[in-house]
């Protein structure tokens, strides 16, 4: 065998061998949602497309029974940076991206002065009412409607 039959060969093979593992690798593609649903049994968190339901007696949600409380949802169905939660009354919890409006990077949690910093480091910073406090950004954070029934807080995407 000569070389131009050698390579005429293994171009072949090469080529044969990436379309196969390109068939499997496509067919075991599906759609899955890195966060579909927690649910749990005593309150926590329900999730669905469109709303996210929350209970307050949930541990990591218990801050937000008082006005001033704040609280960080992870990666869920309506952001993928997670939400930031606040208590602005007795009756209102505000929700907000966690999406910088600047960089795309997360926004931490809010801080003692009440200032959500980006963590990209660019200095970009939003209040307790989803508004620049400092730029680089130059739009507020999303918000999102949410209501609240006793201890249940329900967040709409």
């Amino acid at each position: 065998m000569n070389r131009r039959e050698f390579i005429k060969n293994s171009c072949g093979f090469a080529c044969a061998c990436v379309g196969i593992s390109a068939i499997s690798l496509l067919q075991s593609c599906e759609d899955n949602k890195a966060y579909e649903q927690n649910t749990n049994e005593g309150g926590g968190t329900s999730d669905s497309d469109n709303q996210i339901v929350v209970s307050l007696q949930d541990s990591q949600y218990q801050s937000l029974t008082n006005v001033g409380g704040t609280a960080v949802m992870s990666s869920n169905s309506i952001d993928s940076l997670g939400l930031l939660l606040i208590r602005s009354s007795e009756t209102k919890i505000k929700a907000f991206s966690r999406r910088c409006t600047h960089s795309s990077y997360r926004v931490n949690a809010f801080n003692s002065q009440g200032l959500a910093v980006c963590s990209s480091g660019h200095g970009g910073s939003f209040n307790t009412s989803g508004q620049v406090a400092a730029g680089p950004p130059n739009a507020n954070l999303a918000s999102y409607n949410t209501t609240l029934e006793n201890d249940t807080l329900t967040i709409f995407g």
